[in-house]
This record gives structure tokens, sequence and C-alpha cells, in this order.
């Protein structure tokens, strides 16, 4: 039996079977099961957006990240793909059939996770982007630190460590925030 959904149910829209599916990956993964705030469909499955999770997959099988989690990102239109890469490494390239609303979504919630985020130049436009994130689910939790290097620098650069972790600690110290 399939169930109709309505864009105004918790469901926003989101085929029943693969909101069931969706809704027992997030538990299982202790994540939150927050409303749908955009989805789209993918090659073989859907692509979700809630107020602080990024979740794609199908009734199969789903992956989650936290917006908290995620490096950097974005929409290419001319290749309908969304893609990011977090901080842990994880790469996600997403192939949106019908966009619908998440690229705005997805620049949105990543950039509402940033605390503080500031760059420290070492050679012109080459540096340190200190960035402070917070868990969108968690207003508790602390705020995760990170060291990014722009292009051209990299861990291997004489002194690059050195200097990373000196100004991540200046702009903790700076914004007081631990």
């Amino acid at each position: 039996m399939t169930l109709k959904t309505r864009w105004w149910s918790k469901s926003r829209g989101l085929p029943a079977e693969a909101y069931v599916s969706l809704v027992e990956s997030l538990r299982a993964a202790g994540r939150p099961t927050e409303r749908i705030l955009s989805w789209a469909t993918t090659g073989d499955g859907f692509c979700v957006g809630f107020p602080a999770v990024l979740s794609y997959g199908n009734r199969d099988g789903w992956t989650h990240v936290g917006w908290h989690e995620i490096e950097n990102g974005g929409w290419n239109a001319e290749t309908r793909r969304l893609s990011f890469r977090a901080y842990d490494g994880r790469r996600g390239l997403i192939d949106l059939a019908e966009p619908a609303r998440l690229p705005e979504l997805f620049r949105e919630r990543v950039a509402a996770s940033l605390v503080v985020e500031k760059f420290i130049p070492v050679d012109g436009n080459r540096g340190v982007t200190i960035s402070g994130r917070r868990d969108l689910a968690d207003a508790a939790a602390p705020i995760a630190w990170h060291s990014t290097l722009t292009r051209g620098v990299t861990w291997q650069t004489e002194g690059i460590r050195d200097l990373a972790d000196r100004a991540l600690e200046a702009v903790r110290t700076e914004y007081d925030i631990r």
C-alpha cells in the first residue's frame, strides 16, 4: 500500500517509503528527526535538507552529514551537482535531477553553522582560515574549531602547522569561545 503525503505534512511531500527509511536511519545514527526544509530527487534516491543535517540516499541506505561538518562545497548548475568536503575528509557528490531549493538551503545552513571565520595570510592570498562552527542540532555543544589551508599551501609547508595552531588559539582567545 502506498501512502500519499501532502507538501504541508512533516514529510513535505517526500514519498512515504523514503521518509520512513530516512527517519529510521536518522534515529539509528543518533541524528535529529526534524522537519524537512527542502528535498530533491537524485539519480536513484533523494537528497533531503533538515535544519541541522543534510541526508542523501534511498530506502537501501542513507548518508547523513551535519551542516557544521562541511568544510566547503556548493552547487554547480551546469553539472547539476551538489558537492562538499567535510572536515573529516569525507566527500559528497550528489547529482540532483530537480534541485528545488536545496542549493540555497545548502549555502544558508552551512553559513548558519559558522560562528567565526578569520583568514590569516601567509603569502598574499594564500594562508590559513580559522573557523569555529556550531552543531545546529545541539545549542549546548561546544564550538568545533578548524584550520583550513588555501590553495598553494600544504601542511608540509615549513612553519604552517605552528602558524595555524597559534592563529587558532589567538582567535579562540579573541572571541573567548571555547
